[in-house]
């Protein structure tokens, strides 16, 4: 009898977020390995397990005469690739599918997928195209945001905020974190300080918005409602709570002065 392992978890977990989003089996295409199904099964999710997205061994595609027309377009890899989950997720199906669906230890942790989750809500937008099926897509970080559904292209000023934190006195890094901005959004503690995660160990204190985004009289505001120590650098400014600034290209907003404080830098996308 097999015992549980940590890598066969792992392996479960990548299977489960990738048929989740995605509306189908990582490793169930075309390919036939045994004329005895149950292990032509084994061999599928065994030893032959081939992703069916691999980019340079096509052989396992889906075989879109065999599907329902209930399962399109989900079922059509080409139309509707893995790389729409976003940056964070496609390198993480990518080592879980193609580096380590036969090397377990190079499959990713269950922490870095609640991470990469969490950094792809904040890459969503939503569609301009009343009429489109999906309503929100994940920005891929491009100069040209596009649907990937329906084919629309953004139209009008987008702003896209890259997060840096503090690790010691006025040392700010790179944290691999955007924020893609629509009317109405709300920002949290989480994005303001790098320690504090939005998982279940998250304090009540944390769990209430701390300001907001909003398009008003033609320009992009954000709204401040808790952030004590918030500060314009660009203009060397306080910004206090209830009050707003406008958000601009090449804007510094210092969000929090603690450690693993947030500095945003905005960058306007222009559709």
């Amino acid at each position: 009898k097999n015992l549980p392992r940590i890598e066969t978890d792992r392996h479960a977990l990548a299977v489960l977020i990738y048929m989740y989003l995605l509306y189908r089996h990582p490793l169930r295409g075309r390919k036939v390995h045994d004329v005895d199904p149950q292990r032509d099964e084994i061999l599928t999710m065994g030893e032959k397990a081939l992703f069916i997205e691999h980019p340079t061994d096509a052989s396992n595609r889906p075989n879109l005469n065999d599907v329902k027309p209930s399962e399109l377009p989900w079922a059509d890899v080409e139309k509707i690739p893995y790389t729409v989950c976003g940056p964070y997720l496609k390198i993480l199906f990518e080592r879980a599918f193609i580096e380590g669906l036969h090397e377990p230890a190079k499959r990713p942790t269950a922490d870095e997928w609640e991470q990469a989750l969490i950094k792809t809500v904040d890459l969503m937008q939503p569609c301009q195209n009343p009429k489109c099926e999906q309503k929100w897509f994940v920005f891929d970080n491009t100069l040209k945001p596009v649907c990937p559904f329906c084919g629309t292209v953004y139209k009008g000023q987008l702003p896209v905020l890259n997060l840096y934190s503090a690790r010691g006195k006025d040392n700010y890094l790179p944290d691999n974190y955007r924020i893609m901005v629509y009317s109405n959004q709300y920002l949290y503690a989480w994005h303001a300080n790098r320690n504090v995660s939005p998982n279940e160990k998250l304090a009540d204190i944390h769990k209430k918005p701390i300001g907001y985004f909003v398009f008003h009289q033609n320009k992009w505001v954000f709204v401040n409602q808790t952030l004590p120590k918030m500060k314009d650098l660009t203009e060397d400014k306080d910004v206090p709570i209830n009050s707003m600034v406008e958000i601009t290209d090449g804007k510094k907003l210092l969000l929090s002065d603690e450690d693993g404080g947030r500095l945003v830098l905005v960058q306007m996308v222009n559709g």
